[in-house]
C-alpha cells in the first residue's frame, strides 16, 4: 500500500508545501517567499510532469513550462515583470525544437528562430520595432550558412558597408525582381 505524507518546510520567510507518495514528490509543490508565490511545480512519481508555473517577485507569472517525464516538452512561455510575453519556444525531450519567438515590450515580434534537437536550424529573422524585417539569415546545424541580409527600418536592404541602398535602386530592384526586393 502506498504511503502518502504531507510535505511542509519553513525556513525564514520561505515556505514549501507539497506531498510525498512513497518518498517521491507527487502532485503540486508550492514554493512561497514572504507569502508570495515563487513556483508551482507539478510532479508525478518524483519527476516534473504537466504544467509548472514560475512567478516574479511581484507575483506575476514569469514562466509557464510544460514537462513530460522531467523534461521540457511542448510550448514554454516567458513573461516580463509587467506581464507581457517576452519569449515563446517549443521543446522536445528537454531541448529547443521547432520555432522560438522573442517579443518587444509592446508584443510585436522581435526575433523568430528555429531549432532542431537544441541546435539552431533553418530560417532566422530579426525585426525592427516598427515590424519591418531587420535581418534574414539561415542556419544549418547551428552554423550560419552565409552572412544574412540586413535591412533598414524602412525595409531597404543594407549594402556591404551597412548603409541602406538608394531608394531609386531599391524601387528598381522591387520592380525587376519582386521576390528579392
Amino acid at each position: 500500500m502506498a504511503q502518502s505524507d504531507k510535505l511542509e518546510l519553513q525556513q525564514g520567510d520561505s515556505r514549501l508545501d507539497g506531498r510525498l507518495l512513497d518518498g517521491q514528490l507527487e502532485g503540486t509543490l508550492r514554493i512561497k517567499e514572504a507569502g508570495r508565490p515563487q513556483a508551482e511545480l507539478n510532479y508525478r512519481q518524483g519527476e516534473l510532469q504537466g504544467i509548472s508555473t514560475l512567478y516574479h517577485p511581484n507575483g506575476r507569472i514569469s514562466a509557464r513550462l510544460s514537462y513530460i517525464d522531467g523534461k521540457l516538452q511542448g510550448l514554454a512561455r516567458f513573461y516580463s515583470t509587467e506581464g507581457t510575453l517576452q519569449r515563446k519556444a517549443s521543446y522536445h525531450q528537454g531541448l529547443l525544437h521547432g520555432e522560438a519567438n522573442n517579443f518587444f515590450a509592446d508584443g510585436r515580434l522581435a526575433e523568430r528562430e528555429h531549432y532542431r534537437d537544441g541546435v539552431r536550424e533553418g530560417a532566422y529573422q530579426r525585426f525592427h520595432p516598427n515590424g519591418k524585417q531587420a535581418l534574414n539569415a539561415r542556419y544549418l546545424n547551428g552554423q550560419l550558412l552565409e552572412p544574412g541580409q540586413a535591412f533598414a527600418s524602412d525595409g531597404r536592404p543594407l549594402d556591404a558597408d551597412g548603409k541602406p541602398i538608394s531608394r531609386l535602386r531599391w524601387w528598381f530592384r522591387q520592380r525587376m525582381d519582386p521576390v528579392e526586393g
